[in-house]
């Protein structure tokens, strides 16, 4: 069985990924906000929260994180589901184009129309969103978010916990501390220390 934690704008877009692919509808979803439980996303309803969820096999339940914004809360509630005994899987919709030497971690989400480009490697419980391009030779740390539209050039690394905003654009061998913040439309052409927030062109730290 397959579980969705976080009922949101992301849970609805992982289930649609589901769905297009075909995927059995054996999905719960669950969400530790009680006001959700009970309610409706794209048919699935919230069964609980916590206290639900750890009541299934958890050698037969597999865990995605659907927390679209806050990187740092997907990895928290990853550690917290992992430490529990739980598995995960990771969706990548079938519009996007993974190559053949990339290496994809586990609980990550890949959104359509997004290129992941030779030796490219994805931490695990990262969301990468539609319309991304990621070139060769870049390594994303655990738990990073790439919003839409967004191009990394070849060779870059990327941090733990960062967030490269959407239609930012960062160029090659450049390196993203973890915990950074690249602003919407941001050019990235130096290296970005860990837990700054830079935004501009070319991009500049922000007060």
């Amino acid at each position: 069985m397959k579980a969705l934690y976080c009922a949101g704008e992301q849970a609805r877009v992982v289930l649609d990924i589901l769905r297009r692919k075909q995927c059995p509808d054996d999905i719960s979803l669950f969400d530790d906000d009680a006001s959700k439980h009970g309610e409706q996303y794209s048919g699935i309803e919230v069964v609980g929260g916590w206290d639900a969820l750890a009541t299934f096999d958890r050698c037969r339940t597999d865990v995605l994180v659907a927390y679209g914004a806050g990187q740092d809360v997907r990895l928290d509630l990853a550690a917290r589901l992992r430490a529990a005994g739980f598995g995960f899987f990771t969706v990548i919709d079938d519009e996007t184009t993974v190559s053949s030497s990339a290496t994809v971690g586990t609980g990550v989400t890949v959104n359509a129309r997004t290129y992941i480009g030779p030796d490219v490697t994805v931490g695990d419980h990262s969301l990468i969103d539609s319309g991304v391009n990621i070139s060769h030779d870049t390594t994303l740390g655990a738990g990073v978010t790439v919003a839409p539209h967004a191009t990394i050039a070849g060779g870059v690394t990327v941090g733990r916990d960062a967030f490269i905003g959407a239609g930012a654009t960062v160029r090659d061998h450049v390196e993203i501390g973890a915990g950074a913040v690249v602003g919407a439309g941001a050019v990235v052409v130096a290296d970005v220390p860990p837990n700054a927030t830079v935004g501009g062109v070319p991009a500049e730290p922000l007060s």
